[in-house]
Protein backbone atom coordinates (compact mmCIF):
# COMPACT_ATOMS: atom_id res chain seq x y z
CA UNK A 1 0.00 0.00 0.00
CA UNK A 2 3.15 2.14 -0.55
CA UNK A 3 1.16 3.87 -3.67
CA UNK A 4 -1.74 4.68 -1.37
CA UNK A 5 0.53 6.56 0.83
CA UNK A 6 2.38 8.55 -1.61
CA UNK A 7 -1.05 9.15 -4.00
CA UNK A 8 -2.69 10.47 -0.05
CA UNK A 9 0.86 12.44 0.44
CA UNK A 10 0.45 14.12 -3.19
CA UNK A 11 -3.83 15.17 -2.07
CA UNK A 12 -3.08 16.62 1.06
CA UNK A 13 0.00 18.62 -1.06
CA UNK A 14 -2.53 19.76 -3.65
CA UNK A 15 -5.00 20.85 -0.87
CA UNK A 16 -2.57 22.75 0.88
CA UNK A 17 -1.55 24.52 -2.05
CA UNK A 18 -5.00 25.19 -3.11
CA UNK A 19 -5.82 26.78 0.49
CA UNK A 20 -2.72 28.83 0.04
CA UNK A 21 -3.88 29.94 -3.62
CA UNK A 22 -6.96 31.19 -2.52
CA UNK A 23 -4.74 33.00 0.38
CA UNK A 24 -2.57 35.17 -2.23
CA UNK A 25 -5.79 35.97 -4.35
CA UNK A 26 -6.64 38.31 -1.87
CA UNK A 27 -3.68 40.30 -3.19
CA UNK A 28 -3.28 39.30 -6.48
CA UNK A 29 -5.52 39.10 -9.46
CA UNK A 30 -5.39 35.69 -11.01
CA UNK A 31 -3.22 36.54 -13.86
CA UNK A 32 -0.81 38.08 -11.91
CA UNK A 33 -0.62 35.33 -9.53
CA UNK A 34 -0.77 32.45 -12.42
CA UNK A 35 2.53 34.32 -14.07
CA UNK A 36 4.20 34.92 -10.59
CA UNK A 37 3.52 30.95 -9.50
CA UNK A 38 4.80 29.34 -13.02
CA UNK A 39 7.88 31.51 -13.43
CA UNK A 40 8.52 30.36 -9.72
CA UNK A 41 7.82 26.73 -10.84
CA UNK A 42 10.44 27.19 -13.70
CA UNK A 43 13.13 28.00 -11.79
CA UNK A 44 13.06 25.48 -9.52
CA UNK A 45 12.30 22.88 -12.37
CA UNK A 46 15.80 24.27 -13.75
CA UNK A 47 17.50 21.18 -12.46
CA UNK A 48 15.95 18.63 -15.36
CA UNK A 49 18.32 19.23 -17.85
CA UNK A 50 20.79 18.00 -15.99
CA UNK A 51 19.50 14.97 -15.31
CA UNK A 52 17.28 14.08 -17.84
CA UNK A 53 17.53 14.73 -22.10
CA UNK A 54 14.76 17.34 -22.72
CA UNK A 55 16.35 18.04 -25.81
CA UNK A 56 16.29 15.04 -28.59
CA UNK A 57 12.18 14.50 -28.95
CA UNK A 58 10.74 14.83 -31.72
CA UNK A 59 8.94 17.71 -33.21
CA UNK A 60 5.66 16.64 -33.44
CA UNK A 61 5.80 15.40 -29.28
CA UNK A 62 7.04 18.84 -29.05
CA UNK A 63 4.22 20.29 -30.45
CA UNK A 64 1.73 18.48 -29.20
CA UNK A 65 3.14 19.06 -26.04
CA UNK A 66 3.37 22.75 -26.81
CA UNK A 67 -0.12 23.01 -27.46
CA UNK A 68 -1.48 20.48 -24.44
CA UNK A 69 0.21 23.23 -22.65
CA UNK A 70 -1.54 26.00 -24.36
CA UNK A 71 -4.43 24.48 -22.74
CA UNK A 72 -3.52 23.83 -19.29
CA UNK A 73 -2.06 27.30 -18.97
CA UNK A 74 -5.35 28.34 -20.17
CA UNK A 75 -7.36 26.07 -17.64
CA UNK A 76 -5.36 27.31 -14.77
CA UNK A 77 -5.78 30.67 -15.18
CA UNK A 78 -9.63 29.55 -15.46
CA UNK A 79 -9.69 28.06 -12.12
CA UNK A 80 -7.41 31.11 -10.31
CA UNK A 81 -10.51 33.40 -11.63
CA UNK A 82 -13.06 30.77 -10.37
CA UNK A 83 -11.31 30.69 -6.69
CA UNK A 84 -10.98 34.29 -7.09
CA UNK A 85 -14.42 35.03 -6.97
CA UNK A 86 -16.46 32.41 -5.52
CA UNK A 87 -15.53 30.40 -2.18
CA UNK A 88 -13.34 27.66 -2.22
CA UNK A 89 -15.71 25.48 -1.36
CA UNK A 90 -17.76 26.23 -4.30
CA UNK A 91 -14.87 26.39 -6.46
CA UNK A 92 -12.80 23.44 -5.74
CA UNK A 93 -15.73 20.48 -5.84
CA UNK A 94 -16.89 21.36 -9.42
CA UNK A 95 -13.21 20.59 -10.27
CA UNK A 96 -14.06 16.82 -9.61
CA UNK A 97 -15.67 16.61 -12.40
CA UNK A 98 -13.09 16.46 -15.05
CA UNK A 99 -13.48 12.63 -14.72
CA UNK A 100 -16.56 12.97 -16.29
CA UNK A 101 -16.05 15.36 -18.81
CA UNK A 102 -12.68 13.80 -19.98
CA UNK A 103 -14.46 10.43 -19.94
CA UNK A 104 -17.29 11.42 -22.54
CA UNK A 105 -14.76 13.46 -24.54
CA UNK A 106 -12.74 10.02 -24.65
CA UNK A 107 -15.86 8.33 -25.46
CA UNK A 108 -16.01 11.41 -28.55
CA UNK A 109 -12.86 11.50 -29.36
CA UNK A 110 -10.84 8.26 -28.59
CA UNK A 111 -14.13 5.44 -28.74
CA UNK A 112 -13.83 4.54 -25.53
CA UNK A 113 -17.17 3.60 -24.47
CA UNK A 114 -18.68 4.08 -21.00
CA UNK A 115 -20.63 0.96 -19.06
CA UNK A 116 -23.54 1.69 -17.23
CA UNK A 117 -21.63 1.79 -13.90
CA UNK A 118 -19.89 4.53 -15.31
CA UNK A 119 -22.84 6.57 -16.60
CA UNK A 120 -23.99 6.10 -13.01
CA UNK A 121 -20.80 8.28 -11.76
CA UNK A 122 -22.13 10.82 -14.00
CA UNK A 123 -25.21 11.03 -12.39
CA UNK A 124 -23.39 11.38 -8.90
CA UNK A 125 -21.22 13.93 -10.15
CA UNK A 126 -24.28 15.95 -11.13
CA UNK A 127 -26.23 15.44 -7.54
CA UNK A 128 -22.85 16.86 -5.60
CA UNK A 129 -23.25 19.74 -7.88
CA UNK A 130 -26.70 20.10 -7.31
CA UNK A 131 -26.01 19.93 -3.62
CA UNK A 132 -23.24 22.52 -3.92
CA UNK A 133 -25.36 25.13 -5.61
CA UNK A 134 -28.84 24.19 -3.57
CA UNK A 135 -29.76 27.19 -1.68
CA UNK A 136 -31.82 27.26 1.84
CA UNK A 137 -35.21 26.49 0.93
CA UNK A 138 -34.54 26.91 -2.95
CA UNK A 139 -36.64 25.19 -5.55
CA UNK A 140 -35.23 22.38 -7.69
CA UNK A 141 -35.19 24.16 -10.90
CA UNK A 142 -34.44 27.59 -8.73
CA UNK A 143 -31.20 25.30 -8.29
CA UNK A 144 -30.61 24.40 -11.82
CA UNK A 145 -31.24 28.43 -12.77
CA UNK A 146 -28.00 28.99 -10.45
CA UNK A 147 -26.08 25.96 -11.65
CA UNK A 148 -26.18 27.06 -15.14
CA UNK A 149 -26.15 31.14 -15.01
CA UNK A 150 -24.09 31.78 -12.46
CA UNK A 151 -21.15 33.79 -14.54
CA UNK A 152 -18.20 33.05 -12.11
CA UNK A 153 -19.18 29.12 -12.49
CA UNK A 154 -18.39 29.96 -16.31
CA UNK A 155 -14.62 29.98 -15.40
CA UNK A 156 -14.80 26.21 -14.23
CA UNK A 157 -16.68 24.87 -16.37
CA UNK A 158 -14.69 26.19 -18.65
CA UNK A 159 -11.44 24.69 -17.18
CA UNK A 160 -12.90 21.48 -16.18
CA UNK A 161 -13.13 20.81 -20.63
CA UNK A 162 -9.72 22.16 -21.23
CA UNK A 163 -8.34 19.90 -18.25
CA UNK A 164 -10.65 16.91 -20.11
CA UNK A 165 -8.53 17.57 -23.30
CA UNK A 166 -5.56 18.47 -21.56
CA UNK A 167 -5.69 14.77 -20.09
CA UNK A 168 -6.39 13.24 -23.05
CA UNK A 169 -3.47 14.37 -24.97
CA UNK A 170 -1.26 13.53 -21.48
CA UNK A 171 -2.56 9.67 -21.93
CA UNK A 172 -1.51 10.00 -25.50
CA UNK A 173 1.99 11.46 -24.64
CA UNK A 174 2.92 9.19 -21.42
CA UNK A 175 1.41 6.08 -22.12
CA UNK A 176 0.86 6.01 -26.17
CA UNK A 177 4.09 7.70 -27.22
CA UNK A 178 6.22 6.52 -24.02
CA UNK A 179 7.76 10.28 -23.33
CA UNK A 180 9.30 10.60 -19.72
CA UNK A 181 6.47 13.05 -17.82
CA UNK A 182 10.08 15.32 -16.54
CA UNK A 183 10.16 16.41 -19.74
CA UNK A 184 6.45 16.74 -20.39
CA UNK A 185 6.25 18.88 -16.75
CA UNK A 186 9.41 20.67 -18.16
CA UNK A 187 8.18 22.16 -21.34
CA UNK A 188 4.40 22.50 -19.78
CA UNK A 189 6.03 24.91 -17.19
CA UNK A 190 7.96 27.03 -19.51
CA UNK A 191 5.01 27.32 -21.84
CA UNK A 192 3.06 28.45 -19.06
CA UNK A 193 5.47 31.47 -18.39
CA UNK A 194 5.16 32.32 -22.01
CA UNK A 195 1.81 32.18 -22.26
CA UNK A 196 0.95 34.08 -18.98
CA UNK A 197 3.17 36.60 -20.19
CA UNK A 198 1.65 37.15 -23.35
CA UNK A 199 -1.38 37.44 -21.37
CA UNK A 200 0.23 40.53 -19.39
CA UNK A 201 1.27 42.00 -22.46
CA UNK A 202 -1.86 42.15 -24.19
CA UNK A 203 -4.00 43.36 -21.28
CA UNK A 204 -0.81 46.14 -20.79
CA UNK A 205 -0.27 44.90 -17.18
CA UNK A 206 3.35 46.62 -16.25
CA UNK A 207 5.75 43.75 -15.15
CA UNK A 208 7.26 46.02 -13.07
CA UNK A 209 4.38 46.14 -11.49
CA UNK A 210 3.15 42.96 -11.17
CA UNK A 211 6.91 41.54 -9.86
CA UNK A 212 6.79 44.14 -7.10
CA UNK A 213 3.63 43.03 -5.52
CA UNK A 214 4.48 39.37 -6.63
CA UNK A 215 7.45 40.05 -4.77
CA UNK A 216 5.45 41.00 -1.67
CA UNK A 217 4.13 37.59 -1.44
CA UNK A 218 7.06 35.84 -2.36
CA UNK A 219 7.13 33.50 0.73
CA UNK A 220 3.94 32.47 0.07
CA UNK A 221 4.29 32.05 -4.19
CA UNK A 222 7.49 30.12 -3.71
CA UNK A 223 5.73 27.72 -1.03
CA UNK A 224 2.99 26.92 -3.62
CA UNK A 225 5.68 25.92 -6.26
CA UNK A 226 7.30 24.12 -4.29
CA UNK A 227 4.24 22.12 -2.85
CA UNK A 228 2.81 21.83 -6.82
CA UNK A 229 6.24 20.07 -7.57
CA UNK A 230 6.03 17.86 -4.68
CA UNK A 231 2.41 16.75 -5.26
CA UNK A 232 2.96 16.28 -9.01
CA UNK A 233 6.15 13.96 -7.86
CA UNK A 234 4.63 12.03 -5.23
CA UNK A 235 1.66 11.51 -8.06
CA UNK A 236 4.31 10.51 -10.31
CA UNK A 237 6.39 7.94 -7.95
CA UNK A 238 2.67 6.42 -7.13
CA UNK A 239 1.86 5.73 -10.62
CA UNK A 240 5.64 3.06 -10.18
CA UNK A 241 3.68 1.09 -7.97
CA UNK A 242 -0.33 1.41 -8.97
CA UNK A 243 -2.72 1.79 -12.00
CA UNK A 244 -2.62 5.62 -12.76
CA UNK A 245 -6.51 5.75 -12.11
CA UNK A 246 -6.54 4.21 -8.65
CA UNK A 247 -3.48 7.24 -8.32
CA UNK A 248 -5.81 9.74 -9.97
CA UNK A 249 -8.89 8.45 -7.72
CA UNK A 250 -6.88 9.25 -4.39
CA UNK A 251 -5.40 12.41 -5.26
CA UNK A 252 -8.38 13.78 -6.22
CA UNK A 253 -9.48 13.95 -2.50
CA UNK A 254 -7.69 16.46 -2.29
CA UNK A 255 -10.86 18.71 -3.12
CA UNK A 256 -12.31 16.97 0.26
CA UNK A 257 -9.37 18.64 2.30
CA UNK A 258 -8.80 22.06 0.53
CA UNK A 259 -13.10 22.18 0.74
CA UNK A 260 -13.13 21.70 4.59
CA UNK A 261 -10.10 22.97 5.66
CA UNK A 262 -10.83 26.65 3.16
CA UNK A 263 -14.20 26.47 3.75
CA UNK A 264 -13.01 26.71 7.84
CA UNK A 265 -10.27 29.30 7.42
CA UNK A 266 -12.80 31.64 5.07
CA UNK A 267 -15.65 30.86 6.63
CA UNK A 268 -17.56 29.72 3.95
CA UNK A 269 -20.92 29.39 4.14
CA UNK A 270 -23.02 25.89 3.92
CA UNK A 271 -19.81 24.33 4.61
CA UNK A 272 -21.25 20.69 5.74
CA UNK A 273 -23.77 20.49 2.42
CA UNK A 274 -21.02 21.88 0.18
CA UNK A 275 -18.80 18.70 1.56
CA UNK A 276 -21.92 16.15 1.15
CA UNK A 277 -21.55 17.07 -2.42
CA UNK A 278 -17.69 17.29 -2.69
CA UNK A 279 -17.93 13.65 -1.42
CA UNK A 280 -20.70 12.70 -4.31
CA UNK A 281 -18.37 14.26 -6.97
CA UNK A 282 -14.92 12.43 -5.55
CA UNK A 283 -16.96 8.71 -5.27
CA UNK A 284 -18.72 9.51 -8.79
CA UNK A 285 -14.78 9.92 -9.37
CA UNK A 286 -13.63 6.64 -8.13
CA UNK A 287 -16.20 4.80 -10.16
CA UNK A 288 -15.72 6.69 -13.44
CA UNK A 289 -12.40 5.83 -13.19
CA UNK A 290 -12.03 2.12 -11.57
CA UNK A 291 -12.04 0.59 -14.78
CA UNK A 292 -9.37 2.61 -16.16
CA UNK A 293 -5.78 2.45 -16.51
Amino acid sequence: MFWFTLATCSALLSAASAVLQKKILFRLNALEFSFSVSLSIVTVTLFIPFFIDVVTIPLLTLSIIIGKSILGASAFLLVMLSLQHNQISSALPLLGLTPAATAILSFIILGEGLKEVEWLGVGLMIAGVYLLERKQKGKFFQTISVIVRTKNHYYIYGAVGLFAISSVFDRMLVHAMKVDPFVVLFYQHIVYVLFFSSMLMIRHFSFKTVIQKSTEQFPLIITVAVLTLAYRFTQLEATKFAPVALVLAVKRTSILYASFFGGKLFSDDRLTEKLLGAILIVAAGFIILRNVG
